[in-house]
Protein backbone atom coordinates (compact mmCIF):
# COMPACT_ATOMS: atom_id res chain seq x y z
CA UNK A 1 0.00 0.00 0.00
CA UNK A 2 1.01 3.58 -0.56
CA UNK A 3 1.75 5.38 2.73
CA UNK A 4 0.93 9.09 2.86
CA UNK A 5 1.54 11.43 5.78
CA UNK A 6 -0.53 14.46 6.76
CA UNK A 7 1.33 17.79 6.71
CA UNK A 8 0.73 18.31 10.42
CA UNK A 9 2.54 15.03 11.15
CA UNK A 10 5.48 16.09 8.99
CA UNK A 11 5.68 19.40 10.86
CA UNK A 12 5.67 17.52 14.16
CA UNK A 13 8.44 15.21 12.92
CA UNK A 14 10.58 18.18 11.91
CA UNK A 15 10.76 19.19 15.58
CA UNK A 16 12.33 15.87 16.63
CA UNK A 17 16.05 15.06 16.50
CA UNK A 18 17.22 13.13 13.44
CA UNK A 19 17.72 9.86 15.32
CA UNK A 20 14.11 9.86 16.56
CA UNK A 21 12.80 10.82 13.09
CA UNK A 22 14.66 7.88 11.55
CA UNK A 23 13.22 5.53 14.17
CA UNK A 24 9.68 6.78 13.46
CA UNK A 25 10.11 6.60 9.67
CA UNK A 26 11.34 3.01 9.99
CA UNK A 27 8.06 2.16 11.70
CA UNK A 28 5.99 4.13 9.19
CA UNK A 29 7.50 2.04 6.38
CA UNK A 30 5.93 -1.02 8.00
CA UNK A 31 2.53 0.47 7.18
CA UNK A 32 3.05 -0.50 3.54
CA UNK A 33 1.50 -3.76 4.77
CA UNK A 34 -0.60 -2.48 7.68
CA UNK A 35 -2.30 -5.80 8.42
CA UNK A 36 1.00 -7.47 9.30
CA UNK A 37 2.70 -4.45 10.92
CA UNK A 38 3.55 -4.96 14.62
CA UNK A 39 1.73 -3.21 17.44
CA UNK A 40 -1.33 -2.31 15.32
CA UNK A 41 -4.79 -2.18 16.85
CA UNK A 42 -8.08 -1.16 15.30
CA UNK A 43 -9.72 1.79 17.08
CA UNK A 44 -12.82 2.14 14.89
CA UNK A 45 -13.54 -0.78 12.50
CA UNK A 46 -16.36 0.94 10.60
CA UNK A 47 -14.11 3.80 9.45
CA UNK A 48 -10.86 1.78 9.38
CA UNK A 49 -8.97 3.89 11.96
CA UNK A 50 -5.97 2.16 13.54
CA UNK A 51 -3.14 2.93 15.91
CA UNK A 52 0.44 1.68 16.00
CA UNK A 53 2.81 2.00 18.94
CA UNK A 54 6.32 3.14 18.18
CA UNK A 55 8.41 2.03 21.10
CA UNK A 56 6.91 2.99 24.43
CA UNK A 57 6.74 6.69 23.69
CA UNK A 58 4.87 7.43 20.44
CA UNK A 59 1.67 6.38 18.76
CA UNK A 60 0.65 6.79 15.14
CA UNK A 61 -3.02 7.08 14.23
CA UNK A 62 -3.77 6.08 10.65
CA UNK A 63 -6.60 5.22 8.31
CA UNK A 64 -6.67 2.46 5.71
CA UNK A 65 -8.33 3.17 2.38
CA UNK A 66 -8.87 -0.07 0.49
CA UNK A 67 -9.53 1.92 -2.64
CA UNK A 68 -7.12 3.45 -3.78
CA UNK A 69 -4.98 1.04 -1.72
CA UNK A 70 -3.53 3.67 0.58
CA UNK A 71 -2.66 4.30 4.23
CA UNK A 72 -2.94 7.86 5.52
CA UNK A 73 -1.02 8.75 8.67
CA UNK A 74 -3.32 11.17 10.48
CA UNK A 75 -1.57 11.86 13.75
CA UNK A 76 1.68 11.31 15.64
CA UNK A 77 1.38 11.81 19.37
CA UNK A 78 2.85 10.52 22.59
CA UNK A 79 1.17 7.53 24.16
CA UNK A 80 0.08 9.72 27.09
CA UNK A 81 -1.62 12.17 24.71
CA UNK A 82 -3.29 9.28 22.87
CA UNK A 83 -4.70 7.80 26.04
CA UNK A 84 -6.17 11.16 27.01
CA UNK A 85 -7.64 11.71 23.54
CA UNK A 86 -8.77 8.21 22.58
CA UNK A 87 -8.96 6.35 25.88
CA UNK A 88 -6.85 3.47 27.12
CA UNK A 89 -7.07 0.11 25.31
CA UNK A 90 -5.43 -2.45 27.61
Amino acid sequence: MDVQIERSVIKTLEKYPEKIREHIFNHLRKLEDPYSAPEVECLHPKVQIYRMHIGRIYMVIFKIYKEPNRVMVLDLITIEQAHKRYGRYD
